[in-house]
């Protein structure tokens, strides 16, 4: 098979000048600034349980952009992955709640789901010939109403205390179970997207779909594959962030998560065309929104105004990504 020549975007020849080493780092500098203004604003926010607890808070955020991140270097958009998240927390949680199964085999129902779940996704986006933003509209709807079947619009509580250990528990009384899940998972996925032929043709399939099947690769099976992994990551995040609160339910079980993980993934600079795109930026903008939740919170902001700000910092991400571009 022919080499491929994939863009990545760490790969930039010769000396760089400071804006493309100030775009690199943009987001753990908007990182360092909004923990200075929530620290001067609020003396309660700066404090270790607090940072802790926006660690805990996000680590099914983080793995769950780690999924999203992938589609949108293949190239695609998931507009469903909230509902994805909805059908496998509640699913679980009614399962673990009523008794029906153990936590293992109850866990790995829903991962499975969920997989089968983002592969129909990435089936449908070859077969009808439409983008996935447009065909995961769609499956969103449908998703939905099988969440909704499963729970039958009940709030599942009782969950057990093994399953709640993954989203509540420490190690060593200190060290919180979920970060350490997520820590690994997006390790694993740094390697892949990173390190390995399968990132590189991921890679290459956002980046020129036509010039990647002339070289051999077969570009539908490598779009369904990245539906279906990130249909695992997705369940692993239901699981984590039904574990953490220790309820689920169809309307608040994961719904507009997506929109997160996307804000992040274009705040990191992950090409909506595909092709483009790190994950620990990904990552870090997960947190940047994590803290701006939190700190805004915390100085008594509620829920409406942080929708605003999430919503003021994508359009400004889109302004600085279209800058870069258009000077590149």
């Amino acid at each position: 098979m022919e080499k491929l020549s994939v863009h990545k975007p760490e790969a930039a020849a010769g000396k760089r000048s400071f804006g493309k080493i100030f775009s690199d780092l943009s987001m753990p500098i908007l990182l360092v600034i909004l923990l200075i203004v929530f620290t001067i604003l609020s003396k309660n926010f700066f404090s270790p349980t607090n940072l802790v607890n926006i660690l805990m808070q996000n680590a099914h955020a983080a793995v769950c952009a780690c999924g999203i991140m992938m589609i949108m270097v293949s190239g695609g958009c998931d507009l469903s992955i909230g509902y994805q998240m909805s059908v496998s927390a509640v699913l679980v949680a009614k399962l673990l709640s009523e008794g029906t199964l153990g936590v293992v085999p109850a866990m790995i129902l829903a991962i499975v789901l969920c997989m089968a779940l983002g592969a129909f996704n990435g089936i449908m986006g070859i077969v009808l010939k439409s983008h996935t933003m447009i065909v995961t509209l769609a499956t969103m709807s449908i998703f939905q109403g099988i969440s909704y079947l499963i729970s039958g619009s009940r709030t599942y509580h009782g969950l057990p205390q093994s399953y709640m250990f993954l989203g509540q528990g420490r190690i060593f009384g200190v060290i919180p179970v979920n970060v350490v899940i997520m820590l690994v998972i997006v390790v694993i996925m740094a390697v892949i997207m990173g390190k390995t032929s399968i990132g590189r043709k991921i890679y290459a399939a956002g980046d020129n779909p036509e010039a990647a099947r002339l070289a051999g690769l077969n570009v539908k099976k490598i779009k369904i594959l990245v539906f279906t992994f990130a249909g695992l990551l997705v369940g692993i995040a239901a699981i984590l962030m039904s574990a953490r609160s220790g309820s689920a339910d169809s309307g608040t079980s994961g719904p507009g998560i997506e929109f997160d993980g996307i804000t992040a993934g274009v705040l990191a600079g992950v090409a909506l065309k595909g092709g483009e795109g790190t994950l620990w930026k990904v990552i870090v903008a997960v947190y940047v929104l994590g803290v701006l939740s939190n700190g805004m919170q915390i100085i008594g902001l509620g829920t409406y105004p942080q929708y605003i700000a999430k919503g003021l910092i994508m359009l400004l991400s889109l302004y600085m990504s279209n800058r870069n571009a258009q000077s590149a």
